[in-house]
């Protein structure tokens, strides 16, 4: 189930007047809302899932359990300003995965299946 999650690349656009809004808007943390694989609530199991913005292309994914265990794995991003659409790859394990996803009123969410499950995401800026 963690290395689902790692697996999600996330971003917001926060239009706000800031200049960092303006020069680097997707260099941030976001944070996982709501997380579910079929019917079970993810985030019951975890303090936190989040999604730092490093820099212009890298992202690094961090996980607490609520027993204290922590997670973390870097990957890459890079984003379409104009279509806002913004693809994630990081590497697990010596596989390599690849979401895309469209930033959407300063959210997002990833909805497809998880094996014979569906998986749905949101993550909002925090």
């Amino acid at each position: 189930m963690c290395i689902a999650i790692l697996l999600l690349p996330a971003c917001n656009i926060d239009k706000d007047q800031s200049v960092k809004a303006v020069t680097a808007p997707y260099i941030a943390q976001y944070e996982c809302t709501q997380a579910r694989l079929g019917e079970t609530d993810i985030l019951e199991k975890y303090e936190y899932i989040r999604i730092i913005f490093l820099n212009k292309d890298e992202l690094e994914v961090q996980i607490k359990r609520i027993d204290g265990e922590k997670q973390s794995a870097k990957g890459n991003y890079s984003i379409d300003p104009d279509t806002r659409e913004l693809t994630g790859e990081i590497g697990i394990l010596g596989f390599k995965f690849r979401e895309k996803v469209i930033v959407k009123n300063g959210q997002f969410t990833i909805s497809k299946n998880f094996g014979s499950k569906p998986l749905f995401v949101k993550f909002e800026i925090i």
